[in-house]
């Protein structure tokens, strides 16, 4: 008997969709990153009033729940069920802090994760978001030294 093996495009898993996975280096403490990310970013970049730091506890913005936090590493990792205003499906997204091993000492690697992707279309402009929204972070550290602000997203 004869078994074929399918090779799945990149970015398509078995169980979870389309994927996007991506990282850049902050020169920042990993726990300075943490506070803006839960203060500043995820918010913004989730369309929410805030990320609790609770799992089960719920994502609102424009006067609904748009998720929920499934996974929470403090200082370290936050994973949530979240539906963004530009798709009318749920996704789940997550950011991992890490010491980064071949950078200097107080910086942090940040990754950014995203799966339950519908298609490749799909997957590929959120690449193209998310890309120029951890660009912007990277260049407004460099402006501001360990100060950014306005970042978009």
């Amino acid at each position: 008997m004869r078994t074929e093996t399918w090779q799945s495009p990149v970015g398509l898993t078995h169980d979870a969709g389309w994927e996007l996975a991506l990282h850049r280096t902050l020169p920042a403490s990993t726990e300075d990153v943490w506070r803006r990310l839960l203060a500043e970013w995820l918010p913004q970049w989730l369309g929410v009033e805030s990320v609790p730091q609770m799992v089960g506890a719920p994502l609102r913005g424009q006067d609904r729940v748009r998720g929920r936090v499934i996974g929470c590493h403090v200082g370290r990792r936050v994973r949530v069920r979240w539906t963004p205003l530009a798709l009318d499906h749920e996704t789940v997204f997550q950011v991992t802090l890490q010491d980064p091993p071949d950078a200097a000492p107080g910086c942090t690697l940040i990754e950014l994760h995203q799966e339950r992707l519908l298609g490749a279309a799909e997957r590929q402009a959120l690449i193209e978001h998310w890309d120029a929204v951890l660009d912007a972070l990277v260049q407004a550290y460099a402006r501001e030294g360990d100060r950014p602000q306005d970042i978009p997203g």
